[in-house]
């Protein structure tokens, strides 16, 4: 499915896909380096450069966001992206040189297909030289790789992936990049029905009907990411707020979530054009990032659509 960042033409997306290996990352560049935070609820992410996201860090200035699979491996690929911005002289200047500042975030996608082959420097260059205002979202990009529905065995599990959305009022804007690797069920929070996940007999089953003690192994696989972009002038303790706000809509569909094996992680930036209140903000980031991951969800399951009739 094909999206676009309306909110925010100058920020590009770029997808490097690998079906057969069933892994990928996504780029998010920025025209212009951004003020960014992030905040992580899971107990087991695996990241890079999000130190300097604390607020009480001094650097203002970043010019692109990862996201990848292939878990700790795939962080491989911000040397792509990052050689990607040295060719175009992008970077945080310093007396020698420019050096991008990269940010990046990780999925566990190595029990999908093929675990030995990862995103690495070339398929974070490629993604970058890829990224574009229009963009895919479904199996693309990180959610390659991405399934939900995990807790009783892989087999039992649905395909999730990349998704998208934006949520704007009067002149606060905001757009919400994820990807969903849940071991639990996606549940629509305005009905409170699962629309992907653990696959019974007769449909999907809920993971009260099958959580016990004896499950710590098939939690270890739950991750999602998001990318935050909003227009309202915030700090980075502001920008923190947000995306702690924007976990909020995480945990209204995903369930479970934030075990101490996820990597839950959102990234907030801001391109600072307008004054807005910092609450009517964090209530829209986290209603859109809901939207996003279940529009992921909308994306596979019309792939699956299509690839169900191209094969009749």
């Amino acid at each position: 499915m094909l999206v676009k960042f309306n909110n925010f033409p100058e920020v590009k997306v770029g997808n490097y896909t690998d079906q057969s290996a069933g892994t990928g990352c996504t780029v998010v560049l920025f025209e212009q380096p951004l003020t960014g935070s992030v905040s992580v609820r899971g107990g087991g992410p695996g990241s890079r450069e999000l130190a300097l996201l604390d607020p009480s860090t001094n650097m203002n200035q970043i010019n692109a966001v990862l996201l990848t699979g292939g878990s700790a491996f795939g962080l491989a690929a911000a040397e792509g992206v990052m050689k990607y911005l040295e060719e175009k002289d992008i970077g945080y200047q310093t007396d020698i040189a420019k050096i991008p500042i990269v940010p990046s975030a990780v999925i566990y996608d190595l029990n999908y297909k093929h675990p030995q082959i990862r995103p690495g420097s070339n398929e974070g260059y490629f993604a970058s030289t890829a990224a574009e205002s229009e963009f895919e979202i479904g199996s693309k990009g990180v959610g390659t790789g991405a399934n939900c529905g995990k807790l009783i065995g892989m087999d039992k599990s649905s395909k999730s992936g990349l998704g998208y959305a934006e949520n704007n009022l009067e002149k606060i804007k905001v757009s919400v990049l994820t990807v969903c690797n849940a071991v639990g069920n996606i549940i629509d929070p305005k009905n409170g029905k699962i629309v992907a996940g653990i696959q019974g007999e007769d449909g999907y089953i809920s993971h009260q009907s099958v959580i016990n003690e004896n499950m710590e192994g098939l939690l270890k696989t739950n991750t999602t990411l998001g990318v935050v972009i909003t227009n309202v002038r915030l700090n980075k303790a502001e920008l923190k707020k947000i995306a702690d706000m924007a976990h909020d809509g995480l945990a209204r569909t995903v369930n479970p979530v934030h075990t101490m094996y996820d990597g839950d992680t959102i990234f907030v930036f801001t391109t600072n054009q307008v004054q807005a209140d910092l609450n009517i903000t964090g209530i829209l980031t986290a209603d859109a990032f809901s939207d996003s991951i279940l529009n992921g969800v909308v994306a596979v399951q019309r792939e699956e659509e299509v690839s169900s009739q191209n094969d009749l």
